[in-house]
Order: C-alpha cells, then structure tokens, then sequence
C-alpha cells in the first residue's frame, strides 16, 4: 500500500507497536520517507525531523528491544529448566495426541492417555506394516471413528515426542515408537508435495464449499505430460482425499470462471431486486431501550459500584442484565440496517465483461471477491451465487 501511493500518514499507539527492533525501523523508514510518508504514535511524543528526535526513537528502540530479549531469555531458561526435569513444558493446554498431564510425585508429567493409546499405537504400527502415513491415518480414522485429517496425521508421525525425547531430552514421556523406526519413517517416508509457486494466484480460493462436509474447498492444481509448463487449478475437499467425506469431486476455475461470466450479471440483477423489495417492506422493530441510553446506564451503574453503593453481587446482576439488554439492542440495530448495495449497482452499471479480459489474475481475484462471498455447487458444476450485501 506504501508502495503504492495510496498511504499519507501511519497512526499508531505505541512506538513499539509499530517497530519492534531499531534494524526494523531504519529498514522501514527508509521505506516510508522514499515514499513521503509520515508516521504519528498517539500515545508518545516523537519527531523525527530533528537529530534529537531521531536520537530519541533510537534510544526508545534499543531500550524496548532489550526488554523483548531479556523476557524472551527468561521464558526459555524457564522452559529448559522444566524440560531437563522432565516436568510439563508446553505452551498449549492441550496436550499432544496419545498423551496426557497427570501429577506425580506432585510434578505434572506426560503419560500415555489410557483413551487415545491404542489409536495411537495401531497408527505406528499400520506405518511400519505398509510404510505410509496416508493409508495409516484412513485406517485408524475408519477403525476407531475419528475425523482427524491427513496433516494432522503426519504431523503425529513426524513428531519426535513420540519417541520419549523432546527437544534432546531423553526419557521425557513414555515412548510410542523406536529412535531407530522414528528415523527411518522421516528418511524413507517420502510426502509427495506440490511446490507453491509465489507467482500462483487461485481466483476463487475460500469462495466454494463442500456440499456434503460444508469445509471450504481446498485450492489445488495439477499438469499434463505432453506440457508440464501449464497448469489447471482446482478446488477439491481435503477431508473427501482422506476419507472423511464422500465428496472427491474437483471443482475447474475455468468452469468457475466461465459459469460467474454468463450469469453474474442476470443473477445481481434479481438479487438487488429481491433486496430492494425486501427494505421497501420491512418495518422496523421496536427496541425498548436503545443503545445509547443502555450504555449510559452502564456508566452509571460503574459509577455508584466505585463509589461503594452497592454490593458485588447487586453490581454483578444488574451489570450482566444491561449487557444482556445492550447486546439484544445491538442486535436489533444490525438486523434493521439495510444492506448496502452501492458497490453491486456500480459493477452492474459497470462494462465489466470488457474490463475484466484485461486485468491480470490478481485483479481478477479481487475484483470477485469484493461482490462475491460464495459460488454454491453442485457436484463439480458451479449452480448459484451469494453477494455480499
């Protein structure tokens, strides 16, 4: 946006909301003052246009970037403390799958979760029989039940906690599966990827949805033999490839494309009808208090609370039946608000058919995204289309 010439002047709270270390801020002030522009931080006073000023926000950084440092050193002298002595050090409350927390001896630990280990342990064992992730995790989802996808199983099998060590300490938690196996499944087990090209761009990606699973497609895309220097995109669901979905269908973009081409104009054109006779009939609902008055009640209510008037338990049942009436009311706003239909009447008066042959792929994405939120289908054929509004 900076690059562009569309951006004067960059508000923010703190200096170190915005930069985080002084290499940063020269990097990106050079940036802005090759472009002209300035930056305000409401909250602080700075001026760059003296050597002082500039000396300052040096200072300011420098000070603000050892703090980060120092608390980021602490944090992990803290976490490698606990991890030498084997006591719980994750940062997630869930633990991994297979596992769970118990305390013994009065330090929590990691052990296996009597629930989850024999999924677990006929997960490995299905990989070491046939030596693949894939069919793996369609068995185990299949035998026990379970909906967890592809990646999530892979990332099981390449998790090195499934051995016992984590992060080099070893015996940390009980193990599922050998060093030995551990290191010939993440040699031998090859996943088969598509390199992301920075260059790709999918027009319709998160625009279309399963219509079994409801999951949004996936974008893909996939090249021919005799010429492996073009590429077809696609959108598929990535819980039909592992089997919890019975949809293996394969949407085209260029059938995408084609079908929003021929139709978007006939279809906008009764969905800003239907809209405009939709506001024309409705009434507006009664609201028997309005926001503004439920948030002066609100204050109020602070008010005499700070002032010792009323108990907490008073404070706390009338404050949560004015947030209850406050949030209806909103509510009640938003409902009433008509839908704003300036953008969709401009790209209907618009000659966008002749426009669109000349923009590139990235226009094109977003220019649908701005008055598209889904293209329904039905089965891999694109049927209908739902405006934003």
């Amino acid at each position: 946006m900076v690059k562009a010439g569309k951006i004067d002047r960059i508000i923010f709270i703190k200096l170190d909301r915005w930069f985080r270390n002084v290499r940063e801020y020269h990097k990106i002030q050079e940036i802005l003052e090759a472009h002209n522009v300035t930056w305000q931080a409401t909250m602080e006073d700075y001026s760059t246009a003296t050597a002082d000023g500039r000396f300052k926000v040096n200072i300011m950084l420098s000070v603000a970037e050892n703090e980060a440092d120092r608390t980021s050193e602490r944090v992990r002298f803290i976490f490698e403390s606990k991890r030498r002595k084997k006591q719980l050090a994750f940062g997630g409350k869930i633990p991994p799958f297979g596992y769970k927390v118990e305390a013994i001896d009065g330090i929590k630990r990691l052990v296996k979760d009597p629930e989850t280990e024999p999924i677990v342990t006929d997960f490995f064992d299905h990989i070491r029989k046939y030596n693949s992730v894939r069919l793996a995790s369609l068995f185990c989802n299949e035998k026990y039940g379970l909906t967890r996808n592809y990646r999530t199983w892979a990332g099981t099998a390449h998790r090195e906690l499934y051995t016992g060590t984590y992060k080099g300490v070893e015996d940390y938690c009980p193990a599922y599966i050998t060093h030995e196996e551990w290191d010939h499944l993440q040699n031998d087990h090859v996943l088969i990827r598509k390199t992301q090209s920075v260059e790709r761009v999918y027009l319709f990606a998160g625009m279309l949805r399963c219509p079994d699973c409801g999951k949004t497609l996936k974008a893909t895309f996939k090249t021919y033999p005799r010429d492996r220097s073009v590429e077809y995109n696609g959108y598929r669901c990535n819980n039909g490839q592992v089997g919890i979905c019975t949809y293996k269908g394969t949407v085209s973009e260029k059938k995408v494309e084609k079908y929003l081409l021929q139709n978007v104009a006939g279809e906008l054109e009764a969905f800003l009808s239907g809209a405009e006779l939709t506001g024309r009939q409705k009434k507006k609902k009664l609201v028997d208090l309005d926001v503004a008055k439920l948030n002066e009640q609100l204050r109020r209510m602070n008010v005499v609370f700070v002032s010792g008037n009323i108990s907490d338990e008073e404070y706390a049942e009338q404050v949560a039946a004015i947030k209850e009436k406050l949030e209806k009311a909103k509510q009640a706003e938003k409902d009433e608000r008509p839908p704003d239909l300036k953008i969709l009447k401009q790209f209907l008066k618009s000659d966008f058919a002749s426009i669109y042959v000349t923009l590139g792929k990235e226009d094109k994405r977003r220019m649908w995204r701005s008055i598209i939120e889904e293209i329904y289908i039905d089965g891999i054929h694109p049927c209908g289309i739902k405006f934003r509004a």
